[in-house]
């Protein structure tokens, strides 16, 4: 374990920061985590959880990775690597880039980040959580090089003032947590769906098709570096390819099954439309 992870996590109880020792995760009050054989450790406190199992389901994650795992979204993965590529470029060339996932699911665009990191020769320190338990365990699995843990979004167990960017894609958050984790200049990168994304699929669900109203964020203490709008074709050449697609959307779980089985059988593409917000703590 790397010694600068040591402090990596703090103790949800009494933000203190937690040691690992052995298979335990202990503050100085002996409150204790257990590290699970996956490599990561559970912080979700239950007055955190709206219900026993929150998050996505386990058909959800599974659904969600093999289809991020088929590249589909790999262009968006790319851009987000960019994006914090040119930013790291401003540290010495041996500091640790601290990157943040607030939402992070199975893992798949940080462990994209690091392999962009990895090809560039620079250092990167990749951290991540989620309420989904599911994930967590897969995200841990596939990376154990990252650290990573269940827990909340709006209740950061990490240290003020130390990650040079928080990434947060298709998640809720809050702002103020998200500002105090950060360094002062530090990044926030927020990727949501934009106007046309999987406007084929709205097509055939409804009769009239609405775009998609962006999301407002509480951006006090920040500044508003700029914005990029990724978009691009899926082509889906298989049922499987399909339904995890469909998984991933609210639609799978509101739709009619009879539309539920023409959009499987018939949609041989979509178009993937996002917006990436850049936003710098002041």
């Amino acid at each position: 374990m790397n010694q600068e992870l040591q402090h990596q996590w703090l103790c949800p109880l009494c933000q203190l920061p937690l040691h690992l020792n052995d298979k335990i995760w202990q503050c100085e009050n002996q409150h204790m985590y257990d590290r699970a054989k996956e490599g990561y450790v559970n912080l979700l406190l239950a007055q955190h959880r709206k219900s026993k199992n929150p998050g996505d389901s386990k058909a959800m994650v599974n659904a969600r990775r093999l289809f991020l795992d088929s590249g589909a979204y790999a262009p968006l993965a790319a851009k987000l690597a960019e994006t914090l590529l040119n930013q790291s470029q401003y540290l010495n060339a041996n500091e640790n880039f601290k990157l943040f996932d607030a939402g992070c699911g199975e893992g798949y665009y940080l462990r994209t980040i690091a392999q962009h990191f990895l090809s560039q020769k620079r250092p990167l320190i990749a951290s991540g959580i989620d309420i989904a338990k599911p994930a967590i365990q897969k995200a841990a699995k596939r990376s154990s090089e990252h650290h990573f843990a269940v827990g909340s979004s709006f209740a950061l167990p990490l240290n003020d003032n130390q990650q040079d960017a928080v990434l947060q894609v298709f998640a809720p958050s809050s702002a103020s947590e998200i500002r105090r984790i950060l360094k002062p200049s530090g990044l926030w990168i927020i990727v949501d769906p934009a106007a046309e994304h999987l406007a084929e699929i709205k097509a055939m669900i409804y009769d009239e098709v609405v775009e998609h109203q962006a999301n407002t964020y509480d951006t006090t203490g920040f500044e508003y570096l700029g914005e990029h709008q990724v978009t691009f074709g899926i082509t889906m050449d298989n049922a499987e390819i399909r339904e995890s697609l469909l998984m991933m959307t609210p639609y799978y779980w509101h739709v009619s099954e009879d539309k539920k089985a023409n959009i499987l059988a018939k949609l041989d593409h979509a178009t993937a439309d996002f917006k990436i917000q850049v936003w710098q703590k002041g």
